[in-house]
């Protein structure tokens, strides 16, 4: 898949600070970056951009940087961004090791570019954190469907999980979302795929059947039968993004 353009949104109250935090993302390759100096403003930067990234400042007003980080980790997003929180040194956020745990970086202000450099890096979607409630209703998903322990199994939870972070992958299988899996694994993308087959192929020769007509109705070809693995990856994520909204 050719390089895409990344995208970011800056989320700082003070004007100089923002424009330094545009810069250091410009010059780390982000090819559009927008900068809002309220939390309700860049809320609505997020929803409209889909950005890549977000870089925002823990002092933002009149909501905090912290509840902007909440309200955009809960939003059924088909691009979660990179969340970047700069925080006062020294002064521990509230609900800081939840956020981090659903993926988010917490760095030290003035932000430096090293730091924020690697805080993205951290924050990638091959690398995020996932937020433990995801974790648990992906694993059902695949425990109703009757996917078993396989090898396939793994790489099937490894690839929805990069769609519900970016909905573009599910669009770019085998140029982007299976090499992904694969470099994971250490295997090769026709690996990767060919694991998830089989693994689906069992699914649905062993597995309840009632179960998989409740979650794929009738989204699955009739001659068919049984989903193929971009169709599973995408409706899982789907499914799974939505649940964010009854939430």
């Amino acid at each position: 898949m050719p390089a895409r353009a990344r995208t970011a949104v800056v989320a700082e109250p003070v004007k100089a600070e923002r424009e330094r935090l545009c810069a250091m993302l410009a010059a780390l390759g982000f090819a559009r970056v927008e900068a809002a100096e309220d939390g309700l403003s860049a809320l609505r930067l997020t929803e409209t951009l889909l950005p890549d990234a977000l870089a925002l400042s823990a002092t933002l007003r009149p909501s905090d940087g912290v509840w902007l980080a909440r309200a955009v980790s809960r939003k059924p997003l088909p691009v979660r961004p990179a969340i970047v929180l700069a925080r006062v040194p020294g002064l521990a956020l509230p609900g800081e090791a939840a956020l981090r745990a659903e993926g988010a970086a917490v760095i030290d202000r003035p932000v430096r570019r090293e730091d924020l450099a690697e805080a993205l890096a951290r924050t990638d979607v091959s690398v995020r954190a996932l937020p433990e409630r995801f974790v648990r209703r992906r694993d059902a998903l695949l425990d109703r469907l009757g996917v078993s322990g396989h090898e396939g199994r793994a790489y099937l939870e490894a690839a929805i999980s990069y769609a519900w972070l970016d909905m573009r992958l599910a669009r770019a299988l085998t140029t982007a979302l299976y090499p992904m899996v694969g470099r994971r694994f250490g295997v090769s993308a026709r690996k990767v795929e060919r694991s998830m087959r089989y693994a689906i192929e069992l699914a649905w020769k062993y597995g309840q059947i009632e179960e998989q007509y409740r979650i794929f109705r009738g989204t699955i070809d009739a001659q068919r039968g049984k989903p193929t693995c971009g169709e599973m990856i995408s409706q899982l994520a789907d499914m799974l993004r939505m649940e964010e909204v009854r939430e």
